[in-house]
């Protein structure tokens, strides 16, 4: 199964992140020396597509950007 992960510098902004993703099921993981990260797993092209919308609503209601790897690669998610 793939991994989508979203970074967080915070245990507060990963508590938000799991909110803004509660429908996808989310883990979170990290400490506050390392930082935390928010991981969903991806079924299929169509979960992917409404967990990048989850994000990108999140990103814009924040005005911060988020960095989120999926399969290895990091990519950094703007407010539009």
């Amino acid at each position: 199964m793939r991994a989508f992960t979203v970074k967080a510098k915070t245990l507060e902004s990963a508590q938000e992140l799991l909110e803004a993703l509660r429908q996808f099921d989310p883990a979170l993981e990290g400490s506050s020396s390392e930082g935390y990260s928010v991981s969903v797993d991806v079924g299929d092209d169509r979960r992917l597509l409404s967990l990048l919308e989850a994000i990108q609503q999140h990103v814009r209601e924040r005005h911060d950007s988020a960095r989120v790897e999926l399969d290895g690669r990091g990519y950094t998610v703007h407010p539009s």
